[in-house]
């Protein structure tokens, strides 16, 4: 979800580098997991 937002304000998204990776176990069983992300575009100064 959040690529597809930031890509609906910046052009050029290149590459997404995982930083961060949490999981929510219940019952042993992963049930929830939330990323942090690094995004690369392109920046056009005008």
């Amino acid at each position: 979800a959040a690529v597809k937002t930031a890509a609906g304000s910046l052009r050029d998204l290149r590459v997404a580098e995982v930083t961060k990776l949490d999981v929510t176990i219940e019952n042993g069983k992963v049930v929830n997991w939330r990323a942090r992300l690094n995004l690369s575009f392109k920046y056009e100064h005008e």
